[in-house]
């Protein structure tokens, strides 16, 4: 089984994680051999991954906590229901 362009991206998550079969992240590894273009895009996707890591963290807006509830609260109480 060959890793195309495409396919990589749908593994990246997987690959960059270490969550990934071995068989697989072979495969990746010799796609990433022969596509510079793919090479780029794992490592841009590395290092946003590390300089988000950086970022201090940010609270949540108020009225988003509250809307938040709100739906929750809402979802929480139509799961209630009996369905027919």
């Amino acid at each position: 089984m060959g890793v195309d362009c495409r396919k990589l991206a749908e593994l990246l998550i997987d690959f960059v994680s270490g969550e990934m079969a071995e068989e697989m992240r072979l495969h990746i590894e010799e796609h990433l051999g022969k596509c510079p273009p793919c090479v780029i895009y794992v490592e841009t996707y590395r290092l946003t991954i590390q300089m988000t890591r950086k970022l201090p963290p940010v609270p949540m807006p108020p009225q988003l906590v509250d809307r938040l509830r709100r739906v929750v609260e809402t979802e929480c109480r139509q799961g209630d229901r009996p369905t027919a």
